[in-house]
């Protein structure tokens, strides 16, 4: 195992854990200050999407020296809209990455390229399509479940529902997943619906809603739109404590079906909807964002029609304008784009009661839905799809030009010296570079050290090893030494 840090001398403290879980192999660590360190590897792995940054950090020993490999999770937020747009001017290439988890989260990238592209291409006047065929890979592989999770739930639904305390005969609906009107939905549609169906079935109805609130907590005011639907039972895990391992089993073992009207941007997979899925839970979920790659619509439940409010165009680029200046936070935007987003709720109901009112087709997609979760979401096949990509890349880089292996320097934004080359007067001094590190703090005030040593420590582990004699020197020269 290699792992990447600005101090990897430290990855060793991770060993104990690592042995753990099982691994019993050498662990590597490599230096994230320098670039030469990844070169036998073949590349490096990122858990976000900022594959353009670190293309900067990797020019000085060449472009295709290794693959730069990132990831995607949720793309609205202003940084995650910056790193998509950097893909565009920085320098990645084809024998780079970036893993999207979904279809319509790959949509986003392309857009945001297509439109960075175009008006790159326009400014300077050059070939678009250029500017494309750079582009780095955007291959959709699925976010993997462990295998606990994919085990057949250890209790059954009545033991599961006595321990909960919920009636045996009742329908149960379950929510899994954060509840909160900002960043993943507002929970009305979706109390509203339930109201409705409750009132058609022959036995109580409960949602069961597991998972943490907000902070604050907007506890209150759910309490208050809970009151507007008596035909609903409500059951609630979570809220302001997080939800162990055991309660959501119990949740996902109590339930007949999972319910996800998700309406948020911030959404890009659905891991709550993987879960359930592998629960052998029949899914009534928006068909909003990556949802509609986990959920096949009448096979593995149903897929609730949604679509953007026909003010949505009007608006979008004023709140996308506040939220990428600062003049409104991003949960804010995205709570009030969400707030145009629709859903079918006609088609929702129609759903959960075709669920609810028949155990047969009820266990059918849920079998159905246990088997696609195994056949997406296990660990096994998602490494392969990852292995199958390194094997790609690795290609892709073996035949790049001969110009992409030239190192490069490092931009004027990321080199501070090169950048304010004209601030000094006169040109730098060659260093005697002869100072013992002991010498530095014999002849300097003893708080003086003290107070500089945090600023020495980071340009101690900055400087290449040769040349820390020279940096000691350097700081002799800095600090004026009393006779």
């Amino acid at each position: 195992m290699a792992l990447a840090s600005p101090r990897p001398q430290a990855l060793q403290q991770l060993l104990p854990l690592l042995r753990d879980q099982g691994f019993e192999g050498e662990l590597n660590g490599l230096d994230l200050l320098s670039p030469e360190g990844v070169i036998p590897w073949g590349g490096l792995f990122l858990p976000d999407p900022s594959i353009a940054r670190w293309a900067l950090w990797r020019q000085p020993v060449g472009a295709s020296a290794f693959s730069l490999i990132g990831q995607i999770h949720t793309l609205s937020t202003p940084a995650a809209l910056a790193h998509l747009q950097d893909l565009a001017s920085e320098p990645v290439h084809p024998w780079d990455a970036l893993i999207c988890s979904s279809t319509a989260g790959r949509s986003v990238v392309e857009a945001v390229l297509n439109s960075r592209e175009e008006a790159l291409a326009e400014r300077s006047g050059g070939d678009v399509s250029r500017l494309r065929a750079l582009r780095p890979q955007l291959p959709v592989i699925p976010l993997p479940l462990p295998d606990s999770a994919m085990a057949v739930p250890a209790l059954d639904k009545r033991q599961a529902r006595k321990a909960l305390d919920l009636p045996e005969k009742a329908s149960v609906v379950l929510w899994l997943g954060r509840l909160s009107v900002y960043t993943k939905l507002d929970p009305w549609p979706t109390y509203a619906i339930l109201e409705r169906v409750a009132q058609r079935l022959n036995n109580p109805l409960v949602l069961l809603e597991c998972g943490p609130d907000d902070k604050p907590s907007q506890e209150q005011a759910l309490l208050s739109l809970r009151k507007c639907c008596p035909h609903v039972h409500f059951k609630r895990m979570g809220g302001d404590e997080p939800v162990s391992e055991e309660s959501k089993r119990q949740a996902l073992s109590a339930a007949d079906l999972a319910l996800s009207l998700v309406d948020n941007t911030q959404e890009t997979f659905g891991l709550s909807v993987a879960e359930a899925m592998a629960a052998g839970l029949p899914v009534v979920a928006s068909n909003w964002n990556g949802y509609r790659d986990l959920v096949r619509h009448g096979l593995d439940g149903f897929l609730v029609p949604s679509r953007w409010a026909s003010t949505a165009p009007l608006v979008s680029a004023r709140l996308g304008w506040q939220q990428f200046s600062g003049i409104e936070s991003f949960p804010v935007v995205a709570g009030a784009l969400a707030q145009l987003v629709q859903l079918d709720a006609d088609a929702a109901e129609k759903a959960l009661v075709s669920l609810l009112a028949s155990p047969l087709l009820l266990q059918r997609m849920g079998r159905s839905a246990s088997a696609r979760a195994n056949e997406l979401f296990a660990e096994h096949v998602v490494m392969d799809q990852y292995e199958a990509l390194f094997a790609e890349l690795e290609l892709r880089r073996l035949a790049a030009p001969a110009e992409a292996g030239s190192g490069r320097a490092m931009p004027a934004s990321l080199d501070p010296v090169q950048a304010f080359q004209a601030y000094p007067s006169h040109p730098s001094q060659p260093s005697a570079g002869k100072e013992p590190a002991s010498e530095l703090l014999d002849r300097l005030p003893k708080s003086l050290c003290e107070a500089r040593a945090p600023l020495w420590r980071l340009l101690n582990e900055s400087v290449p090893a040769g040349l820390k004699g020279d940096l000691h020197s350097d700081l002799l020269k800095k600090h004026p030494v009393l006779p």
